[in-house]
């Protein structure tokens, strides 16, 4: 028995003791002050399995942990069938999904009930536990904004002011609000957004185009210079017509910019007067009495003789204006659109225009004849790709330009096409097909020109006179070209710019001088190579507008000087004011009561021209001697003496044919003047270096840096580079027809008609300053 100990020791061990499993609960801790007032109404409280004793066989029973989320405050759940709970409110008894079979939904969407006030009986409660809260405010990062939600309270005059925007700056009728699909998309939207009416619309946007209104009227009182108008007139299918009333000038920044400023019903487009009383209202509404440096009208349906009563009228009452020439009676789009349409309409040229217009009408209506066309086009390979086919829309003429254009790519592919389609028979000789490029090479030089003021950003006048003068050169090049057909095409469109270039090119020119890149060495270069030996005399057409001009503005300067020196120097005579009975206020003999004023403002036209052309501001301010024509003529000519002008032609600034005799004026022979001051000036500027070439040179906002050393030219140069040569949008400049106004629009008050157009136009150039930035 000890040998066998010996071999196996295990023998002399007592027997192991049976493995007792002993379970340890942790001990209970007492709940927290927010949990153990809780009232749990669960029907069917978690079961607690008892897990310490259990067969291999056997699974262990999910434990379902307690409910700690602060939202089971406000919340119960409700059993709605075996395996469905839902989550009721204790105070509005709105239900939730909570479980479904094996399921849970959280309670984010439950704590949204509370915090965001969506319950109608329990306010905003914040559901974030302390501690989450202290760590939060301990955070170095802020909190994020709130989310404007579905549940953002509702602001029914925002909406309002909204919706009036809306219709305004997209054109959507006033009655829209009416419309029962409108009226239910909004309310699918917004259930608790009440439909505003017809009326309330209406006096949304009238009371946005009064603010708006206002808002413009202190900006354009800001600005350095003058104000430029352009008058453009609509038709109508009532056979009236209606004068948009354009302001450009250089702003408070030195920047070039334009708001739509009137809009009037103009009742016989074709009188003699059409335009006078729009231009007044004009110049009444927006305070530009003696502010106005110049006037384009576009001649499509006002008359000749209706332009120069308005220049008669504007130069009687705007000094600055230099006898006329700064008013000009046609828009470079317009000249452009009516060469184009000449080009076009040529009768040699009519036929074949119309064979290749049906021609692609054929080929792109044609399915067969389209795929045909196709094929045959791969027969003719080229090296860059074929422009597409197009329809023209000949109420532009830029669609016919590219039209034919695209046409004569494809020349080759239509002369096979008539051989290899049957049902094609339109036939284009090679001679047709000839004049047609022939066409196209002169239509192009107008398409660039219209193309520079297509562009969103206006031109400055002098940028101008260099695309006008390489119109110029272009079109001499042509009609000495050595092609017959162009020749014939190119000599009539010179002769009618020639004579739109007759009458502006003084005020381009002058233009051009007040960029100091060039000055009067650019005018003497261009006129020498377009005019050769007759150059010299327009050269100094040119020195003398500017000595001219310069002049001018120097007698309007000292004027304003005087103005306030009498103002200052004005006796103080309130003591011997009468004085209100009742208030003890001094009654000044010069206030005027509002029922005068509103007489005053609303006399004809045809009795302001009757009178001096002195305003009742004006007449509170100075009293001036009337002088005759020839005292004014006898000044101006010293004047020009002591300049060193000897020229017996020189335009005078105050003409004959604008005066009458007794006339209330100021001239500079009222002032005394030290002309050698002001000739220094205008020499120092000439005679100064030239600014070296830059792209991006900015001339008007050198002028603002310089505004200093050159006071009386700055105010020259912010008036000419801003004048405008165009009178139409740029999104109308190929237009070969005259705006009409809409059968809806033309229904509309002559007030709601101003107040939507001109508060679009308004908003539009707000919306552009806003993007610019971005």
């Amino acid at each position: 028995a000890d040998g066998e100990k010996a071999q196996n020791p295990n023998l002399s061990q007592p027997p192991p003791k049976p493995i007792t499993r002993v379970l340890f609960f942790p001990p209970l801790l007492p709940l927290p002050p927010s949990l153990s007032a809780r009232k749990i109404m669960d029907p069917n409280p978690p079961e607690v399995v008892d897990t310490s004793v259990s067969s291999d066989s056997q699974q262990p029973a999910a434990r379902r942990r307690k409910r700690k989320s602060l939202v089971w405050d406000h919340f119960t759940t409700e059993a709605t069938s075996s395996d469905t709970t839902k989550a009721l409110c204790k105070h509005c008894n709105k239900s939730y999904a909570y479980i479904n079979g094996a399921k849970a939904s959280g309670t984010s969407h439950l704590k949204r009930h509370i915090e965001l006030g969506i319950c109608s009986k329990c306010p905003k409660t914040s559901l974030t536990p302390q501690g989450k809260e202290d760590e939060t405010t301990a955070s170095s990062c802020p909190p994020p904004p709130p989310k404007k939600g579905s549940y953002a309270p509702l602001d029914q005059d925002h909406c309002n002011r909204e919706m009036a925007k809306m219709i305004i700056m997209h054109d959507y009728p006033l009655h829209m609000v009416e419309h029962c699909g409108f009226a239910g998309f909004l309310k699918a939207l917004r259930p608790q957004y009440s439909m505003a009416s017809f009326d309330a619309i209406h006096g949304g946007c009238v009371s946005m185009f009064l603010s708006q209104k206002d808002k413009l009227l202190e900006f354009i009182g800001e600005i350095p210079g003058g104000v430029n108008l352009t008058v453009d007139v609509w038709s109508s299918r009532q056979s009236v017509g209606y004068a948009f009333v354009t302001g450009h000038f250089v702003d408070k920044d030195w920047n070039l910019s334009s708001r739509l400023l009137n809009v009037a019903v103009v009742a016989c487009p074709d009188s003699d007067f059409a335009l006078n009383q729009p231009v007044a209202s004009c110049l009444s509404d927006w305070k530009l009495e003696g502010k106005i440096s110049s006037l384009t009208v576009s001649q499509s349906l006002v008359s000749k003789t209706c332009v120069e009563s308005l220049r008669g009228f504007l130069s009687f009452r705007n000094q600055h204006v230099l006898n006329g020439q700064l008013l000009m009676g046609k828009c470079y789009a317009r000249v452009l659109s009516s060469m184009a349409q000449d080009a076009l309409g040529d009768e040699q040229l009519r036929a074949t225009i119309k064979k290749v217009r049906d021609s692609i009408k054929f080929v792109k209506t044609n399915d067969d004849c389209g795929d045909k066309f196709d094929e045959l086009k791969r027969l003719f390979p080229t090296d860059v790709p074929y422009k597409d086919l197009l329809f023209d829309n000949q109420t532009r003429w830029d669609t016919s330009y590219n039209m034919l254009v695209g046409a004569c790519e494809h020349k080759q592919v239509f002369s096979c096409l008539e051989t290899c389609y049957p049902d094609y028979k339109i036939s284009i000789s090679l001679e047709e097909w000839r004049k047609v490029e022939s066409l196209c090479s002169c239509l192009k030089i107008l398409f660039e020109a219209g193309s520079v003021l297509a562009r969103p950003n206006r031109l400055t006048a002098n940028e101008l006179y260099d695309e006008m003068t390489k119109l110029q050169l272009e079109l001499s090049h042509a009609a000495m070209g050595d092609d017959v057909d162009a020749r014939n095409i190119v000599n009539a469109l010179r002769e009618k710019f020639d004579l739109y270039w007759r009458g502006c090119f003084l005020v381009l020119a002058v233009a051009v001088v007040m960029d100091p890149r060039f000055k009067m060495k650019h005018i003497k270069d261009t006129f020498t190579n377009a005019y050769g030996e007759d150059a010299e005399d327009w050269i100094k057409s040119v020195s003398d507008a500017v000595h001219d001009l310069f002049l001018n503005y120097s007698g309007h300067n000292l004027l304003d000087e005087y103005v306030e020196i009498e103002v200052a120097e004005e006796p103080d005579f309130q003591q011997d004011m009468p004085q209100d009975a009742n208030t003890g206020d001094v009654q000044s003999v010069d206030e005027t009561s509002p029922q005068v004023e509103q007489t005053i403002e609303s006399r004809p036209i045809a009795e302001e021209e009757e009178h001096a052309s002195i305003t009742v501001e004006q007449t509170r301010v100075c009293k001036v001697e009337k002088q005759n024509v020839e005292g004014v003529c006898e000044v101006v000519s010293e004047e020009h003496q002591q300049l060193g002008d000897e020229s017996e032609d020189h335009t005078l600034f105050m003409g004959d044919e604008l005066l009458e005799e007794g006339s209330t004026l100021v001239t500079i022979g009222d002032f005394d003047i030290d002309m050698s001051d002001m000739k220094t000036e205008m020499d120092q500027y000439l005679d100064d270096t030239l600014v070296l070439m830059s792209d991006s040179f900015d001339v008007l906002g050198w002028w603002k840096l310089n505004s200093i050393n050159y006071p009386i030219l700055s105010k020259i140069a912010v008036d000419l580079l801003s004048v405008p040569f165009s009178t139409v949008s740029p999104d109308s400049v190929f237009d070969t027809e005259v705006k009409q106004m809409d059968s809806y629009k033309a229904s509309l008050p002559r007030v709601t008609l101003e107040a939507l157009l001109c508060t679009k136009d308004w908003l539009k150039n707000q919306t552009l300053k806003k993007s610019l930035r971005l």
